[in-house]
């Protein structure tokens, strides 16, 4: 699986499905589980695609597809982002089957609605059988999870558009989970320095940013030493290179 864009945080990732309920595996039918090809980030964007590696017609009891979205600073549970039912034409149904017409290798894809730059999400697909629809098929399932994703709006030049955010950090940050405490510098360029001062031009922290997809890069509120940081009022300074360089200030409010 290919994820475009430079994931701020490397969290283990649980095995462990909240939201999928499962049934005897004695007797269930299964269906043959797609493969995630990519997670394609852009601004507050993002595309999941998928392939069955196979034509549907053949097959056997295929009922159709369901994406699985996590939003991970909320509940951290996965929920039902879209289902498409095989067969259903009707436009304004929910589980209308939008895609083309069948080939060998389709690759179908599922755009999110709404994502927010720079929050955290995680994704799966699975595929569900006609006959028994509500069956999880949670091997399928923890195959496809994507890792938490991003979206940002890829690397900018205009260092004028630099931001931190939030400024002012509150420690009840919407985005942050499992105790994770960051800010985020959003619209960097490709390549660039990040150096973390105190009023007093302490340096307590340098951050190499190196991202060919991302614009993003975070700070964990800690120094280089691992120690974090107290209440106060920070200045930041970042080295383009031939971009130059830009300054600014930060607020951290615990």
């Amino acid at each position: 699986m290919t994820v475009r864009g430079k994931s701020l945080l490397r969290p283990a990732i649980a095995v462990t499905v909240l939201v999928l309920v499962l049934l005897s595996s004695a007797s269930y039918a299964t269906v043959r589980c797609p493969r995630v090809k990519s997670v394609m980030l852009s601004d507050k964007r993002v595309e999941l695609a998928w392939t069955m590696g196979i034509d549907e017609r053949n097959v056997p009891d295929f009922g159709g597809y369901r994406v699985w979205v996590r939003e991970v600073w909320r509940s951290g549970e996965f929920a039902l982002g879209h289902e498409y039912i095989w067969g259903e034409d009707d436009t304004t149904a929910a589980g209308y089957w939008p895609f083309r017409p069948f080939y060998e290798d389709s690759v179908r894809v599922f755009v999110a609605p709404s994502a927010q730059n720079a929050f955290p999400y995680e994704f799966s697909v699975t595929a569900f059988a006609k006959s028994q629809p509500d069956t999880a098929d949670v091997a399928c399932f923890t195959a496809n999870r994507s890792g938490i994703v991003y979206p940002n709006t890829g690397p900018q030049s205009n260092l004028k558009q630099i931001q931190v955010i939030p400024n002012p950090y509150r420690s009840s940050a919407d985005w942050e989970y499992g105790g994770q405490r960051r800010v985020v510098f959003v619209r960097l360029p490709s390549v660039a320095t990040i150096s973390i001062y105190t009023t007093a031009l302490e340096l307590i922290r340098t951050l190499h940013h190196d991202d060919s997809q991302s614009d993003l890069e975070s700070w964990d509120l800690k120094t280089d030493d691992g120690e974090e940081v107290a209440p106060g009022v920070y200045i930041w300074h970042i080295d383009a290179g031939a971009l130059g360089t830009i300054d600014g200030k930060m607020m951290i409010i615990k």
